[in-house]
């Protein structure tokens, strides 16, 4: 007989890198549903709950307070103890009055930062691709598995390119602002060594593809790092435009 469908299970051994569990306590974990983000870039929610909120002591805790409708993930609430969290995502817990959004952070990883409620309207998606549709207009496709159809007016004078980043709102998807990746802007790292870090892009090497080239930034602190072009995820023009660290 031929195999039906995918794994249900995940041994911890081979969990996420942004799941800070003990690989040892037990034998298996929660496998990230099939969804907006990658199953190796992404938390479960009943992970977050259980295992960096404390907020669960265990599985049984971490569905009730899904089940009650407590969780408010860019906007809906969702009941899915496998739904998968990933970068830029905003999660609110309405009853507790704590909202955060998921970010990368230096040597940690993915993490949930602590924002204000007037963030929890607005998001940051990334322009992956972009495909013509029926009657000629224009879909973009973000980051995070969003798809936004453009009007035929916005086809009209769309300017939009891949890389650039949209702040759109939640949860509506109306497209606010956006950003795009070129000298001046502020640009935050998603992959590589310098992950977490972010800071002005100061310069974009000519030459290379996309894949290749590089990018240089100067961080608050006044350091330059370089990293790939493919790296880069663009939160601002000159200066984020939503909270990305935490209160130190």
């Amino acid at each position: 007989m031929t195999k039906g469908g995918g794994k249900r299970h995940l041994k911890r051994y081979v969990v996420s890198k942004h799941v800070p569990i003990s690989k040892k306590i037990a034998k298996y974990s929660v496998r990230p549903s099939p969804g907006p983000h990658a199953a190796y870039d992404c938390i479960p929610v009943a992970i977050l709950l259980r295992d960096m909120f404390h907020f669960a002591r265990n599985m049984s805790e971490a569905k009730r307070i899904l089940y009650e409708r407590n969780v408010v993930i860019d906007g809906r609430v969702k009941t899915n103890r496998k739904y998968p969290l990933g970068f830029m995502d905003v999660l609110s817990l309405p009853k507790m009055q704590l909202h955060y959004r998921m970010l990368y952070t230096v040597k940690k990883g993915l993490r949930a930062i602590p924002i204000d409620e007037n963030e929890t309207t607005e998001k940051l998606c990334q322009v992956k691709n972009k495909t013509s549709i029926k009657d000629g207009l224009i879909q973009l496709n973000l980051h995070d598995g969003r798809n936004i159809v453009l009007s035929k007016e916005e086809t009209a004078s769309a300017t939009y390119s891949t890389h650039d980043t949209l702040k759109i709102s939640l949860p509506e998807q109306k497209i606010m602002e956006k950003y795009e990746l070129k000298v001046g802007n502020y640009g935050f790292v998603t992959s590589g060594r310098w992950m977490g870090m972010h800071g002005s892009i100061e310069e974009i090497s000519a030459h290379g593809t996309k894949k290749t080239k590089t990018v240089t930034l100067s961080t608050p602190e006044g350091e330059k790092i370089v990293t790939l072009y493919r790296y880069i995820f663009v939160v601002g023009n000159k200066s984020p435009s939503v909270t990305i660290e935490g209160k130190k």
